[in-house]
């Protein structure tokens, strides 16, 4: 497995994707801090909380297909058993969520 793909996991497209994801979901977790504050019914509340948990979700899938697109070829090709099991470790770990 290269130095290169583990120092630097992201592309620089998926690094910009990832934060205007991540940009977007903190403002709607602010948003939902001045519902709170303005009294807003729950079931609004809860509906942003659920937006929110479903771009969480489309954020970590967009990482773990970073992670497959620039490492898994390369671990397997490699061969290497602790690189396979470091791998398999991370998919566990994304599949249990």
């Amino acid at each position: 497995m290269s130095e290169a793909a583990e120092a630097n996991p992201y592309c620089e497209e998926v690094r910009r994707d990832l934060h205007g994801r991540l940009s977007k979901a903190e403002g709607q977790l602010r948003g939902v801090g001045r519902m709170i504050d303005d009294q807003r019914p729950v079931g609004e509340v809860l509906q942003q909380l659920a937006s929110i948990r479903s771009a969480v979700k489309g954020i970590t899938k967009a990482v773990m297909r970073s992670y497959l697109e620039r490492r898994a070829v390369e671990i397997v090709k490699t061969g290497d058993p602790k690189a396979i099991d470091a791998m398999l470790e991370t998919l566990i770990k994304f599949v249990k969520e």
